[in-house]
């Protein structure tokens, strides 16, 4: 019996190979697309569950308030909560905590590197996480201080196969040098990990080095994380238990502690200093979404073909139930052709992925794998879809067909039910519908990508050329002496224009910035409790990056008034126009030379800058306040602003290689590591511009796949009327009375489609550039751009069919059937 119907199946394939080939390109491109996306949903929903105890591992941020409204929320939070929470509460077991103190220099002999992935942990980092120790006992590792453990990429870079354990290799943190002994060796940090390190110093190395104190309620500066014994942390009735301790010990008002499952972070998390930058939930949920919209489209597609031949297929029906077939029988030979159909289909998907999974791995950013064969999960979602696919697409059309009366369909009184008819128009107007919504979505990710990108910044980011400060040993006077000696050498070449060092830079984060609720202006006594942004820069910042200075003046060698407390810190500061506001200066030049107070510190205001965008436009503009750093002791970053317009290519390796060979003259012991401003800044965008093309891509596909379904259909409404045609044009209809028959009633359908997808779209583009700072407008050209393409395409596919319906001789036309 099932060979019967296999054999049926193909010989009905190959009677009408047009529509075969139709459903099957239709459901390859939807399941290819959907499970693409799958893949890729499934990795980014994975990060941190590789951790056994993944669920009950809960991250502990500051929330900071000022008068009752939000004014920030910080990943990081105070080294004290880590104890206070294990010794008060039952429900936690143990605390892990890391800190990232900037670039570290790392030597082994004559090897050595500047690292941005070396972080201070306590004990507890290496027992409530599953990071996999190879070598070493993660229960005393960290336990004391000068103790490091290397993950395996980084002990090949310094040890190669010489085992490092019981070894040491010295750090550089600053001027002053430690010996660490190695004391274990882990697996590198699996990609999915919202939180990456090559480098992990026992935490009290800090307390001996830089008087940390782990009982310190003032400095948020620790990644902190606590392991539950099974209780849910995020409960409201344990968060207000956790906060009325935190006050009862701080009597901090204007702040509470936040608790985060680890296994949201990535996806649902977008704090300042988050350790690295995470994914978007929203993303995912869209993502999925098209991959929705798309299966469901090639579904369609297949159902609403398979019922249009119906027709076509009546006799067929009514010869099989005279001749004694089933009901039951003739829905497994439709089901049968359904599941042919859909196996065709997965085959050629699998084929296809493997084709494309590194162009879709491009345009994503992420590796992703596809071997279902390895993958359980993979091998279920690829079995579930075929299996829901086949039934899914199937098992109305069989349904349908098996019902048809014999004696109605044989005897030539069969006509199509107008139910039929109606499902199929419905589902030709749900389909256009999200075709649409794909349309308009794809319109305005791209307009808001390019609008981002088109913004003036507020600072000329142009030509400049990054170098990340070496840490090198020595003296703070020996190192002045050496960044005034490079800031000189390169300034002496005719391809440079100016140089800066700075703490930050843009384009990196919150990272590298400070905040504070601690400043206020001492005249207004305004500004206090308000979160400030800060870092210093020496005083060829602000020409460098061409700031607006709006009042008073930028940083100059003017500035030499000293603060007793710090050697190299200076009274005048620059303050951006938000902050001049929060402090209480009605306009700029009333800000200048008035005083404003940081925890105990009087400095005095020199100029006002107009506000920028230090981060991505994404975000709001940032209260930001400037401190002078006259040697740049604090600048991790120096800045080559070079000469001659647009440079070329060659200009600008040329120059590169000379601040090369500067550089290894005056830090011979430091790896080189630049890079250009402009492309880091537009780093930012790489997650939306990726989002952008994915979704575009996909949108694309979507739309492929409703033309070739509205092909389909065209045609069989065709070979339906071949002899109406024949008889309009023996009666003198002209080709283009021919194509609007046909025309009209699609048209129709895709303007109802269109009047309910613009609210939709309109609503869903409305709720994704919330997301964003600075957005487009909400115009109509987001939605009559689609709707012409949507028309457009539509007109051009009947038109062709119909034209070429047209065409043919009258006398073949009347001779059809």
């Amino acid at each position: 019996m099932i060979r019967n119907n296999i054999l049926l199946a193909l010989r009905n394939f190959r009677k009408k190979k047009a529509f075969t080939l139709i459903n099957v390109l239709g459901l390859t491109v939807g399941m290819t697309v959907s499970l693409l996306i799958l893949t890729y949903a499934r990795y980014e929903l994975s990060y941190d569950k590789f951790h056994s105890q993944s669920s009950d591992i809960y991250r502990v941020s500051v929330d900071i308030y000022n008068g009752g409204a939000i004014q920030v929320q910080d990943a990081q939070c105070y080294p004290a909560v880590g104890p206070m929470a294990v010794e008060t509460f039952p429900e936690v077991e143990d605390f892990g905590m890391v800190r990232h103190i900037g670039r570290l220099l790392f030597q082994k002999d004559d090897i050595s590197f500047n690292e941005d992935r070396a972080y201070f942990a306590t004990p507890g980092w290496l027992k409530i996480f599953d990071w996999n120790l190879i070598q070493g006992d993660r229960e005393t590792a960290l336990e004391v201080a000068n103790r490091v453990v290397l993950s395996q990429s980084a002990a090949k870079k310094y040890f190669g196969d010489e085992d490092p354990v019981g070894k040491t290799i010295t750090v550089i943190p600053g001027g002053g040098k430690a010996e660490m002994l190695i004391t274990g060796v882990f697996e590198d940090v699996p990609e999915n990990a919202h939180l990456s390190f090559d480098m992990l110093i026992s935490w009290v190395t800090g307390v001996e080095s830089f008087r940390w104190d782990q009982n310190n309620w003032n400095s948020n500066n620790e990644f902190m994380y606590l392991l539950s014994n099974g209780a849910n942390l995020t409960e409201e009735s344990f968060v207000d238990r956790f906060n009325d301790e935190y006050v009862k010990r701080t009597e901090e008002t204007e702040e509470k502690l936040a608790i985060q499952s680890l296994t949201d972070i990535h996806l649902k998390s977008d704090k300042t200093f988050e350790a690295e930058a995470n994914g978007s939930y929203q993303i995912v949920s869209i993502l999925l979404a098209v991959a929705a919209f798309v299966m469901i489209i090639a579904w369609v597609n297949y159902i609403n073909l398979a019922t249009a031949r119906a027709l076509d297929r009546g006799k067929e029906v009514g010869v099989r139930k005279v001749l004694g077939s089933s009901k039951g029988a003739l829905v497994k030979q439709f089901l049968t052709e359904s599941f042919l159909i859909n196996l065709l289909a997965l085959i050629l998907t699998v084929t296809c992925i493997q084709g494309i999974l590194p162009v879709f791995n491009n345009m994503s950013g992420v590796e992703l794998e596809f071997n279902f064969m390895q993958d359980m999960s993979l091998l279920t979602q690829l079995i579930a879809l075929f299996v829901f696919g086949s039934l899914a697409a199937g098992i109305y059309p069989s349904l349908v067909l098996s019902n048809y009366k014999p004696l109605k369909v044989l005897s030539g009184r069969f006509r199509d039910s107008s139910k039929g008819i109606v499902l199929r128009k419905g589902l030709v107007v749900f389909q256009f519908i999200m075709t649409m919504l794909l349309l308009v979505g794809t319109m305005t990710i791209y307009r808001q990508i390019n609008h981002m990108r088109s913004q003036e910044l507020g600072v000329n980011i142009d030509q400049t050329i990054v170098i990340k400060s070496p840490i090198v040993l020595g003296s703070e006077d020996s190192q002045e002496q050496k960044r005034r000696t490079f800031k000189s050498e390169l300034l002496k070449r005719s391809s440079i224009d100016k140089v800066s060092f700075s703490q930050t830079l843009f384009g990196q984060g919150t990272i590298d910035m400070s905040t504070t609720t601690g400043i206020y202006s001492v005249d207004h006594q305004d500004g206090g409790g308000s979160n400030y942004y800060f870092y210093s820069a020496d005083a060829d910042f602000i020409p460098t990056f061409e700031f607006n200075v709006l009042s008073g003046r930028g940083f100059d060698e003017n500035l030499e008034q000293l603060q007793d407390s710090a050697k190299y810190t200076y009274k005048g500061i620059l303050v951006n126009e938000s902050a001049r506001r929060l402090l209480g200066f009605e306009n700029n030049e009333e800000a200048i030379g008035k005083r404003v107070n940081r925890w105990g510190t009087i400095f005095y205001v020199t100029g006002v800058i107009e506000d920028y965008n230090h981060h991505s436009l994404k975000a709001t503009v940032d209260p930001t306040v400037i401190f002078y750093d006259k040697f740049g002791v604090n600048g991790s970053y120096l800045s080559i602003k070079v000469n001659g317009g647009d440079s070329h290519e060659a200009t600008y390796k040329n120059t590169v290689a000379e601040i090369q060979e500067i550089y290894g003259e005056i830090y011979p012991d430091s790896d080189f590591d630049y890079y250009f401003l402009d492309e880091q800044f537009n780093q930012q965008y790489r997650a939306d511009q990726q989002f952008g093309q994915v979704f575009t891509t996909f949108a694309g596909l979507a739309i492929f796949i409703s033309i070739m379904g509205l092909f389909g259909l065209v045609l069989f409404e065709i070979q339906q009327r071949m002899k109406e045609i024949g008889i309009r044009k023996v009666l003198g209809a002209n080709p283009s009375s021919i194509v609007s028959l046909f025309a009209r009633n699609f048209l129709l359908l895709i303007l109802i489609a269109i009047s309910v997808a613009i609210p939709l779209s309109f609503f869903g583009v409305s709720e994704w550039l919330n997301g964003y700072a600075y957005r487009i407008q909400i115009s109509w050209v987001l939605f009559v751009v689609p709707v012409i393409v949507l028309v457009g395409v539509a007109l051009i596919t009947i038109s062709l069919q119909s034209l070429k319906a047209a065409g043919q001789n009258p006398v073949k036309a009347l001779r059809y059937e």
